[in-house]
């Protein structure tokens, strides 16, 4: 029994054998592994490694010369100047000398009298006023300014030498007439005239008062049927 389980477990002669040539090989390997490591690599290994060095290295000296003149080229380019400061104020001034344009016409055409090229703007601008009253008492006093500005432009026209003359005074005091007639309607609608229609209508006569001796028959009618008018609101205090 003790001598066939003893045999059992003896390896066989065959198995034995190729177990032995594996360890050989392996063995083999091992060493010329070990050579490898101790004596380094081979003449010819070193001789090729250094070749493909040097090629490496000389391919990419080339690639960076053919690559350089545009760096240099790019390199070259001059940077672009700034704009100078009238450049850059430019818009601005722009802007001024338009606001300044707007506001010295605005101002011509507030002073322009009949006659003129700017008159037609300032009526209408005038007109748009008026419109834009938002009570009874606002739109009053917006004629009231209006009937001012045709006394002082009746005075204006007097003392040129226009050769209608004559007709832009008449139409300036008719409309004079008219404004004041509708701003003093308005005041006595609401049952009394106020210190301000007063005002108005003794500041009114101080304008158109001197103007008598200088104006012809018919504008001398006008303006004296105007005076008259407006008296009644300065005496009667209604």
């Amino acid at each position: 029994m003790a001598g066939t389980v003893m045999g059992w477990w003896r390896p066989s002669r065959r198995k034995g054998g190729r177990t032995s040539a594996r360890t050989r090989r392996v063995t083999a390997r091992v060493t010329a592994l070990r050579s490898l490591v101790n004596g380094g690599p081979s003449p010819d290994f070193r001789e090729r490694l250094r070749a493909d060095l040097m090629r490496a290295h000389a391919d990419e000296r080339t690639a960076g010369r053919h690559a350089a003149p545009p760096a240099a080229h790019a390199g070259s380019r001059r940077p672009r100047p700034r704009r100078s400061l009238l450049v850059r104020l430019r818009p601005v001034l722009v802007f001024g000398v338009a606001l300044s344009g707007m506001f010295a016409t605005g101002v011509r055409t507030y002073h322009a009298v009949p006659g003129e090229v700017l008159y037609p703007l300032k009526r209408v601008a005038e007109s748009t006023v008026l419109v834009l009253a938002y009570d009874e008492k606002d739109r009053a006093e917006r004629e009231m300014a209006a009937a001012r500005l045709r006394a002082a432009e009746t005075a204006s026209l007097i003392g040129e030498a226009a050769p209608d003359r004559r007709r832009l005074i008449a139409q300036t005091l008719d409309d004079m007439e008219t404004k004041t007639r509708a701003a003093l309607t308005r005041v006595a609608r609401r049952g009394h005239a106020d210190g301000e229609a007063r005002r108005f209508a003794r500041q009114q006569r101080k304008v158109v008062e001197p103007l008598l001796p200088k104006l012809d028959g018919e504008n001398r009618d006008k303006a004296t049927q105007y005076l008259r008018y407006i008296d009644t609101f300065t005496a009667s205090g209604r």
